[in-house]
């Protein structure tokens, strides 16, 4: 009975810390592929006029509009992705700031 609950405690760590981490991966992978050509791969690259990630103030939402309808020559994702497609893009883009 107690390697039971062991292997059910230990399971239930697994599908919490996987649960954690795949948002954090997608809001990276998702960056790297729509975000990281013009921003850097840390944010710090400016082509095009890209803003540097890593000094951005922006609150969350601002950074959800800024994803969602673009800036500049910065283009809309709106249409490309759902809102939680961009919310982890957002998440991850604060990440990179430096306190």
């Amino acid at each position: 009975m107690q390697s039971i609950r062991i292997v059910l405690f230990f399971l239930l760590c697994l599908l919490l810390t996987s649960a954690f981490t795949a948002p954090a991966e997608e809001g990276r992978t998702l960056y790297d592929h729509h975000c990281a050509r013009c921003h850097g791969t840390d944010g710090t690259r400016g082509l095009l006029g890209a803003k540097n990630l890593q000094k951005s103030q922006l609150s969350d939402s601002a950074i959800f509009i800024q994803i969602s309808n673009g800036r500049r020559i910065m283009p809309a994702f709106k249409k490309r992705m759902n809102p939680d497609q961009m919310t982890a893009i957002a998440n991850y883009i604060k990440s990179f700031r430096k306190l």
